[in-house]
């Protein structure tokens, strides 16, 4: 059995983290500092260190970077466990020098199994999701994920032919007006008589049928724990069609899950649809393993942001990770959502600081709000306002697809 270091600020987990390495044969020592561990682990290497991010002082990547760096900890195969979920959050722990992602809340089964494999494939492997291990390449040694040639093994979905009639709209942060553009390009494109779908692929309980007022008895929900691919006979009987427009929504889950679908699945929702309707409109409200598996689908991928400090910031992270995940730049399109009355922060400041222009520039419409309550979007509302010209704009930019 292992010697495991185990470094979190959370003494409660510490506690049950040993508990069941403990009853599994594994000796266990814990620290609820940083600069602790690594002095621990320096003076006394594990066979393996299970650490947190998020921890006052030092937090989980310095740790494992320090860890790297140091002669006698540098080869000790590093797992992160940590509550954070994003699919950045993942990378960044991977370019700082882990060898596995494992998101909290975590069973006994998946910790022990992931620290077994972690164990068995040793510090020049990365093990990922389904316990799959894979070499570490140089290259992935060194740089950010945005420099890389490849994504890691998880996320790498080989040569996938974008989609031309699939529109991606991913926005990480709540309010900036994601969901609000998605299912506003989804009725335009319906006016103009195509056959649209909508996917919302939230997790959280999605507000898609709250913009349209819309019961969706049917969801993807009944594919999660579906590893293989379903066929399209399966998919489609899922859609809930909007009446007034015809828009065939697939539905999140009403309750929010913390099961995920797998990419297989994903990657056959988005075909099935793509084959299905003459645009797919897709929600990505979230960066996980689905959405990454759906965005090298998309024609184009339009990043949303709001003109606050936080989300600009979120999405220049995000421009950085998008190529690492199979989307080429030329795919990617940003789309400023005026939110409020007045902005935050002015717009040509943006633009400097994402360093590229603004695909297009959504006008705030105090209407909005009056909308979303009636369940009818602006586009069909108010299809001569500020917000409705400005989504139509931008969506004949598509009009060649």
């Amino acid at each position: 059995m292992a010697r495991i270091l185990v470094i979190d600020d959370d003494l409660n987990l510490l506690q049950m983290v040993r508990l069941m390495l403990e009853r599994v044969g594994h000796e266990v020592e814990t620290s609820h500092k940083g600069a602790e561990g690594i002095e621990r682990a320096t003076r006394n290497p594990p066979d393996l260190a299970i650490i947190d991010i998020m921890m006052p002082g030092l937090n989980g990547y310095d740790v494992v970077r320090r860890l790297r760096e140091h002669p006698v900890t540098a080869r000790v195969p590093i797992l992160i466990l940590t509550a954070r979920s994003q699919l950045m959050d993942k990378q960044t722990a991977l370019d700082a020098g882990a060898n596995a992602f494992l998101s909290k809340p975590v069973s006994a089964q998946q910790l022990i199994e992931r620290v077994e494999a972690v164990l068995q494939a040793g510090v020049d492997y990365r093990v990922h999701t389904g316990l799959l291990a894979e070499p570490i390449r140089p290259s992935d040694a060194a740089g950010p994920a945005s420099q890389r040639a490849h994504p890691p093994a998880e996320t790498d979905l080989g040569a996938i032919a974008p989609r031309k009639n699939v529109i991606a709209v991913i926005s990480l942060r709540g309010g900036a007006g994601g969901t609000t553009l998605a299912v506003n390009l989804a009725m335009w494109e319906a006016r103009r008589g195509r056959r649209v779908s909508l996917i919302d692929f939230s997790t959280v309980g999605g507000h898609i049928p709250l913009h349209l007022h819309l019961a969706t008895p049917q969801h993807w929900g009944a594919l999660l724990g579906m590893r293989s691919a379903p066929d399209p006979a399966e998919v489609l009987p899922l859609l809930t069609v909007h009446p007034q427009s015809q828009v065939a929504v697939l539905a999140a889950p009403p309750a929010p899950t913390v099961d995920r679908l797998s990419a297989p699945v994903v990657q056959a929702m988005v075909r099935a649809l793509s084959a299905h309707a003459a645009r797919v409109v897709v929600d990505l409200p979230v960066l996980d393993a689905a959405s990454a598996a759906a965005l090298p689908l998309a024609g184009t991928v339009i990043v949303v942001l709001s003109d606050d400090a936080c989300s600009v910031q979120t999405v220049q992270q995000l421009l950085g990770v998008l190529p690492a995940l199979g989307v080429a730049r030329e795919r990617i399109g940003v789309v400023l959502c005026h939110v409020r009355p007045t902005a935050e922060i002015p717009v040509e400041t943006i633009r400097k600081t994402l360093k590229q222009p603004l695909l297009a520039e959504i006008p705030y419409q105090v209407e909005q709000i009056a909308a979303v309550r009636r369940g009818v979007p602006l586009v069909i509302a108010e299809p001569n306002g500020a917000y409705a010209q400005a989504v139509s704009r931008l969506a004949q930019l598509f009009e060649q697809v």
